[in-house]
């Protein structure tokens, strides 16, 4: 229960415009469009992540509704990896050890955090965790367990593709020419793991590939992954000297309280037989040092490497201590459950409660809707509804929205429209010229207003 704590109150605030609202509007849009296998934005094929996602938040959201369940998938794989960490310490290493890494990852910081938003990481971490568990267990115990680890190496490539791959990848050659004594192992299922693996793969990406061909090439394989990884994502890349050290302060700080046990846990020695140790370090050195040299940087991409650092500290607290007493871990724990409901929902009301009101005042009424000049950077572009143009509206309007590129596109859309903008975007001159072609552009009072928005109605005169 202990680790369950810090994702309580998930349902509290509604979708934020990190990322959030981009899964939110896609899976909102796919359940109206009936719609299984190509991700739906506006409209329009959006390959920005796999599909995993999407077919665990679809059931969610048709089932608990949209406050309850859009985050619940992320939740849900919180708590599968939860019980992976616990099965795969207590067979390895013991009780008192798998109580401690569960409690070391789910009460770290940046676990807490994404936990409870709707992200794809959870589940990859999830996934790729349950594939590094049982290679390690095909390593020491029956060759079969390859198998599994192909089955959940596939599920993180549909979570959030084929990096999952580069880092199973690495961390196997890794091991093999670093730990000679688990060479022997090595052998067998290898064949039947690859076909396991590339099956459940295929099961997405080849007919998405048939359905949209250059448009899956060219939006997911290239723009998503290779030119991400080579730094093409300008928008997330680091200069080169703080590249090389981004994520030292990410882990120490995403870590706390438990980060300041990493230098006396960590294994300097090989401090068991079997080689777990070694094996643990070696796959959080593998996912940060990747990320590393990654031209695109973000701090969640290295959430993979909390697990086995958590496993390390895990594996140090049950030694140091012989007895399990969790009442200072318990504190934290009902402490992080309430800083974050406090931080979520103080950053929610000052940044989305307003475009949260209107959406919902939209959503009861017959008419278009437009969207116009909510980017940050000017009042005369488009939306592309990117973070700055606020991508959950479409997820609370639970309807396509128009994205005039001036205000005379504006002006050309159907009437009655709705058209949600930012304060001031819309000047006097602008509704001068409505009124001189028979337009009227007049604005609605929704809710509480703290001047960042406003609605329109965009009529014609009679």
């Amino acid at each position: 229960m202990l680790a369950l704590l810090p994702l309580l109150g998930w349902w509290a605030t509604g979708l934020t415009d990190l990322d959030e609202g981009f899964y939110g509007a896609v899976t909102a849009e796919m359940n109206r469009a009936h719609e299984w296998l190509i991700p739906l934005y506006n409209g329009h094929p959006w390959f920005e992540k796999p599909i995993l996602l999407y077919w665990v938040a679809k059931p969610c959201l048709m089932l608990f509704g949209k406050e309850f369940g859009p985050r619940l998938p992320s939740v849900l794989a919180s708590m599968g990896l939860y019980v992976l960490v616990y099965r795969f310490v207590r067979r390895h290493v013991g009780i008192a050890a798998s109580k401690w890494s569960v409690l070391a990852l789910s009460t770290s910081v940046l676990v807490a955090a994404l936990g409870r938003m709707m992200l794809v990481d959870p589940l990859f971490v999830m996934c790729l965790s349950g594939c590094m568990f049982c290679f390690w267990n095909s390593l020491t115990a029956r060759a079969k367990w390859r198998v599994w680890a192909a089955l959940w190496l596939g599920l993180a490539v549909l979570a959030k593709g084929p990096v999952a791959l580069v880092l199973f990848g690495f961390v196997a050659v890794l091991t093999y020419v670093l730990m000679p004594d688990t060479r022997p192992s090595f052998r067998g299922y290898w064949g039947l793991s690859v076909l396991v693996c590339l099956a459940v793969i295929a099961s997405w990406y080849v007919p998405a590939y048939l359905v949209s061909r250059d448009v899956f090439v060219q939006k997911f394989l290239i723009e998503q992954n290779l030119d991400r990884f080579s730094g093409g994502d300008t928008a997330h890349r680091v200069p080169w000297p703080i590249g090389i050290v981004y994520y030292v302060p990410v882990v120490a700080l995403g870590m706390l309280p438990w980060s300041v046990f990493l230098w006396k846990a960590w294994p300097r020695r090989s401090s068991d037989s079997s080689g777990l140790s070694g094996y643990l370090v070696l796959w959080a050195c593998v996912v940060i040092g990747l990320f590393t040299l990654s031209g695109s940087k973000l701090p969640h991409y290295v959430l993979p490497s909390f697990v086995p650092l958590a496993v390390v500290v895990g594996i140090y607290l049950a030694r140091r201590s012989s007895a399990w007493r969790p009442w200072p871990a318990a504190a934290w724990a009902v402490g992080l459950c309430a800083l974050a409901n406090a931080g979520f929902w103080v950053a929610y009301d000052a940044s989305y409660r307003d475009l949260r009101e209107i959406a919902s005042f939209v959503r009861q009424r017959s008419g278009a809707v437009s969207v116009y000049a909510m980017s940050r950077e000017g009042s005369a572009g488009g939306l592309s509804l990117n973070e700055t143009g606020h991508p959950s509206l479409l997820f609370y309007l639970d309807r396509d929205v128009s994205n005039p590129s001036s205000f005379s596109d504006l002006l050309a859309e159907p009437t009655p429209c709705w058209v949600i903008t930012r304060s001031g975007r819309i000047s006097s001159a602008d509704r001068a010229l409505a009124a001189a072609r028979g337009l009227r552009l007049d604005v609605e009072p929704v809710g509480r207003s703290s001047g960042s928005y406003e609605l329109d109605l965009l009529t014609a005169v009679r």
